[in-house]
């Protein structure tokens, strides 16, 4: 009796070990870097990717699930185009983001991959729009972009924005005046507003480890066990 309880010790360590060793942390949430270019549409620029300047900036991600995350994004970038000197833009955007595929390192589970294309869609405001800008411009953002799960905690996140300013200002105002006609009718772009886009690879790093479910584990890696 003794015996076969020490067994069924050594064998538990074992079993333990083993699941320390192949389940990976989870974690709710990541802090990011990111840069690459930019360019906008408008009256003086109305051909995608021309005129591209550098764009930069960090990111905060917040992952409710495998599927669907919430993103605060803070990025300086700059508005080129024909007649118009580089104009330095800060925007800020909250959207929310929908990934194709459960993104996360878990062999027990039958469609996780450590990559995904997503989706998002939000809301935004730009600052340095045009000289003497006394409140914040809104903006409607969405995109898509592709995450790629990395060594460790680290995260790859592949990205392409686009931001319609709710207005037809950012060619600047002033001596830039005649881009804008009081009129609104010289717009170049839906709705007759100017869109500033940026592209952009960026790293992250995960944050605030999440509870293990050491019961939900267990049941899946029997349900693998039994399926081979």
């Amino acid at each position: 009796m003794k015996l076969k309880l020490i067994r069924l010790f050594i064998f538990g360590i074992f079993g333990l070990i083993s699941f320390q060793l192949s389940a990976q942390d989870e974690y709710k949430a990541e802090i990011g870097i990111e840069g690459g270019g930019s360019y906008y549409l408008g009256e003086a620029n109305s051909h995608p990717f021309s005129n591209m300047r550098m764009a930069y900036g960090g990111f905060f991600r917040y992952r409710f699930d495998q599927r669907l995350a919430a993103r605060v994004e803070l990025v300086s970038a700059t508005v080129a185009g024909q007649g118009i000197n580089d104009n330095s833009v800060y925007a800020g955007d909250l959207c929310g983001e929908f990934n194709f595929f459960d993104l996360e390192k878990n062999q027990y589970k039958q469609f996780s991959k450590t990559f995904s294309p997503y989706i998002f869609a939000g809301i935004g405001m730009m600052t340095g729009v045009y000289d003497g800008q006394t409140s914040p411009e809104f903006s409607l953002t969405f995109g898509v972009g592709l995450k790629v799960k990395l060594v460790d905690r680290w995260n790859l996140n592949i990205q392409w924005s686009n931001r319609v300013l709710l207005a037809d200002n950012l060619e600047g105002t002033g001596i830039h005046s005649t881009y804008n006609n009081s009129n609104s009718l010289n717009g170049s772009n839906i709705l007759n507003n100017d869109l500033l886009s940026t592209f952009t690879v960026g790293l992250s790093f995960d944050i605030w480890k999440k509870h293990c479910d050491c019961e939900n584990s267990s049941v899946i890696k029997d349900r693998h066990k039994y399926k081979h």
